[in-house]
C-alpha cells in the first residue's frame, strides 16, 4: 500500500522532489574520495572504525541528494600498514579517479600517501593524524588533519589535574612515537605553569622494547613524598603492561594518559582498575556529554553490532561532513576550492567538535576534549574540558 495514496499534496510533492533529486544525484558522475589507509596489518585496527564512519556519511549524504547533485563514492588501495606502501596506495586511489584522499591517522604511516597527494595537487585528510606537523609544515599545503593535536591533549590532562587539586606530577613516557612525546612535552609544561616548575617531582621514559619498567617504578617509589599524580604517555600494548606494574607495585595514584589508552579492548588485560583517567575526542560508551555524538554511538553500534574501538571514529565521520560544507560553500570539489573553504573554517560544527582551520594551522588546537575514568573496571565520561592555554601557542 503507498503511503503518498494518504498524504497530503504538500507533503507528497516533498517526497517526489526528493526522490527525484536523489535519483538525479546518483545518475551524475560520483565525487570520489581515495581512501589509502590500511586494510591489512597491525595498523589496518586504528584504521577500520573510521572508515566504517566515513562511510554511514556516505551513505546518509547520499540519501538526502548528495553533494553538488552528485553521489559521494569511496575507493580504497591497501597500505598494508607499510610506510614505502603509503605512496604506492595513494597513486591506485588516484589513478581510479579520486578527486581527494584520506590517509592513515599518522604523520609517519599517512605521510607518505599524502605527500604523493600533495605532489599532484589533491587535498589529503587524515582523520586522527594529531602531530601537528600534519599539515603545511611537514606534507604540504593541501594536506589536513581532523585530529586534536597531540599538545592539546597533554595540556588537558594538566589542566584537568589541576582542576582536582593534584599539585605534583610525575610523567612517565613512552619514546617510541612522536604523539606520546608530544603529549607528555605539552602536559610537563602546562602542569609546571599551572603549579610552578618544582611540581614537576621527576620524569623518565621507557621504550616497548623494555621487559619491565622496575627500576622506573624504584625511583617512583623512592620520592618522599609521592607525587599526587602520574602521567603514563604511552600506547598499547606496552601501556596496560606498564598499568599492571605500576598498580602491582602498590602505586594507587591517579594515572593520567592521552587518547592512545582510549578504548576498552585492553582492560581485560589490566583487571579491576581504578583511579585512571585519559583524554579522549569522546565517550564511546554513550555516556559523552553531547547528544550527538551519542546517537552515532548508537547507530554505529546498531549497524556493526558493537562500539567503536576508539573515539578516534568520530573523525571518519566528520571528514565527509567536511568534504560535503566545502564544496558546497565552495560550488566545487577542485582542490584550491576546497583548501580555500577549509581554511575558512570556525569553529564548523562536525561530529568531533568545533573545526577551525586557517592558512597556516591544518590542525585543531583548541577543540574541547572529552576526560575520561575507568573506575572498578568500568569506563564512564567525566566532563568535557576545553583547554585555556596550549604551550607555546
Amino acid at each position: 500500500m503507498s503511503l503518498l495514496r494518504f498524504a497530503s499534496p504538500l507533503l507528497s510533492a516533498g517526497i517526489l522532489a526528493l526522490s527525484a533529486s536523489m535519483a538525479l544525484a546518483q545518475d551524475k558522475k560520483p565525487i570520489v574520495i581515495g581512501a589509502a589507509i590500511a586494510r591489512t596489518g597491525f595498523i589496518a585496527a586504528y584504521d577500520a572504525d573510521p572508515a566504517r564512519a566515513a562511510e554511514m556519511a556516505v551513505k546518509e549524504i547520499n540519501a538526502a541528494g548528495g553533494v553538488l547533485g552528485r553521489p559521494l563514492k569511496i575507493v580504497y588501495a591497501d597500505t598494508k600498514s607499510e610506510i614505502p606502501q603509503g605512496a604506492i596506495a595513494a597513486t591506485e586511489v588516484l589513478d581510479q579517479g579520486a578527486d581527494l584522499i584520506i590517509v592513515t591517522g599518522d604523520f609517519d604511516f599517512g605521510g607518505t600517501a599524502a605527500r604523493t597527494a600533495n605532489a599532484q595537487g589533491k587535498i589529503a585528510i587524515a582523520p586522527f593524524a594529531a602531530d601537528p606537523k600534519f599539515g603545511v609544515e611537514g606534507i604540504g599545503p593541501f594536506a589536513f588533519s581532523f585530529s586534536t593535536a597531540s599538545d592539546t591533549v597533554g595540556t588537558v590532562l594538566a589542566e584537568f589535574a589541576a582542576s582536582k587539586g593534584w599539585k605534583t606530577a610525575y610523567a612517565l613516557t613512552q619514546t617510541n612515537i612522536q604523539y606520546d612525546l608530544s603529549v607528555s612535552r605539552a602536559f610537563q609544561a602546562r602542569f609546571k605553569e599551572l603549579n610552578g616548575n618544582a611540581a614537576l617531582v621527576g620524569t623518565d621514559t621507557f621504550s616497548m622494547d623494555d621487559a619491565t619498567i622496575a627500576t622506573h617504578i624504584t625511583r617512583i617509589k623512592a620520592l618522599n613524598p609521592q607525587p599526587d599524580v602520574l602521567l603514563l604517555s604511552t600506547f598499547t600494548p606496552a601501556g596496560p603492561g606498564a598499568l599492571r606494574q605500576l598498580r602491582a607495585a602498590g602505586l594507587q595514584m591517579p594515572i593520567l594518559s592521552g587518547e592512545d589508552m582510549d578504548g576498552d579492548y585492553w582492560l581485560k588485560s589490566v583487571p579491576n582498575l581504578s583511579n585512571f583517567y585519559f583524554a579522549a575526542m569522546g565517550s564511546i560508551f554513550g555516556d559523552d556529554p553531547r547528544p550527538d555524538v551519542n546517537k552515532f554511538i548508537a547507530g554505529f553500534k546498531a549497524l556493526h553490532g558493537n562500539h567503536p574501538s576508539t573515539a578516534h571514529t568520530l573523525t571518519g565521520y566528520s571528514v565527509v561532513q567536511a568534504i560535503k560544507i566545502a564544496a558546497e560553500r565552495a560550488g566545487s570539489i577542485n582542490s584550491d576550492a576546497i583548501k580555500a573553504a577549509f581554511e575558512k573554517f570556525k569553529d564548523e560544527k562536525l561530529l568531533v567538535g568545533p573545526t577551525s582551520f586557517d592558512a597556516k594551522t591544518h590542525i585543531n588546537f583548541m577543540r574541547p576534549m572529552v576526560v575520561m575514568q575507568v573506575q572498578d573496571g568500568k569506563h564512564s565520561a567525566v566532563s568535557l574540558h576545553t583547554p585555556q592555554k596550549i604551550p607555546g601557542r
